[in-house]
């Protein structure tokens, strides 16, 4: 008897947690660089991110390419992702001031954002509006950092990445402030990643470069002229699901 009380308590958390996920919904914003530029780099990325978030986690996956960020918009949404630009002398349009505000008053009012930034050649820090966007939650971007090549970063174990994952890098921007969760390796062993958790439970995830938002699926693939490119990085997929895990947990 006490082994079939024990086993109904784990399947109905188990129907809850699942209930809970299907209930929520995940915003990629790419709306200030076109999307081809990301599928010259990472064919498959937009594809992953929905396996990812609808398939293994089993929340909603909406990708917004044109429109300007809005409450309305983060009304329908538990967590946001703001990709990086690839190309900072050609962005399609400056993030406004409504658009950050309205961005900062979500995560104040609980949700869960997650921003990639990347060294300047790739984006404009300030049209990107990054640092307006974390500055009120103790975080900061600061200038590129020297170039490193393809080095590669690892996470730590903490409270929701439970392992010593390899993950892209190649090139980024200083990150200050938060809790630490990834190094790149080399030089410096500059902070790669950081967190901050909100008292309301809102949560903030910011890296000073990309290359982790872009290639959720792995790490390689074949150029039109056949040749193919091999970054470092082999356990990213995982290190992403954990984390879009976590921002989707109340």
């Amino acid at each position: 008897m006490k082994k079939t009380i024990i086993l109904l308590i784990s399947l109905l958390g188990l129907f809850f947690v699942e209930a809970n996920a299907q209930d929520k919904v995940v915003l990629l914003d790419i709306s200030l660089e076109d999307k081809s530029a990301y599928l010259n780099v990472s064919p498959d990325i937009f594809t992953d991110y929905r396996d990812v978030v609808e398939n293994e986690l089993g929340a909603t996956f909406i990708l917004n390419e044109d429109q300007a960020i809005n409450s309305n918009m983060l009304k329908e949404t538990d967590v946001l992702i703001l990709l990086s630009t690839l190309n900072s002398e050609t962005p399609k349009r400056t993030r406004s001031v409504t658009e950050v505000n309205a961005i900062v008053s979500f995560v104040e009012k609980g949700g869960s954002l997650v921003i990639f930034t990347d060294e300047d050649k790739r984006v404009d820090i300030e049209s990107f509006g990054a640092n307006e966007i974390v500055r009120p939650f103790g975080l900061e971007f600061g200038d590129e950092l020297p170039y490193s090549g393809n080095v590669g970063a690892m996470s730590f174990i903490g409270e929701f990445i439970e392992g010593r994952y390899e993950l892209p890098y190649s090139g980024s921007r200083e990150l200050i402030g938060g809790i630490p969760i990834s190094v790149m390796n080399g030089d410096g062993a500059h902070l790669h990643g950081a967190y901050k958790k909100l008292n309301n439970g809102g949560k903030l995830v910011a890296f000073g470069e990309t290359m982790v938002g872009l290639f959720i699926g792995g790490v390689s693939f074949e150029r039109p002229d056949g040749d193919s490119i091999v970054w470092k990085g082999e356990d990213n997929k995982q290190f992403m699901k954990e984390l879009i895990n976590w921002t989707l947990n109340d």
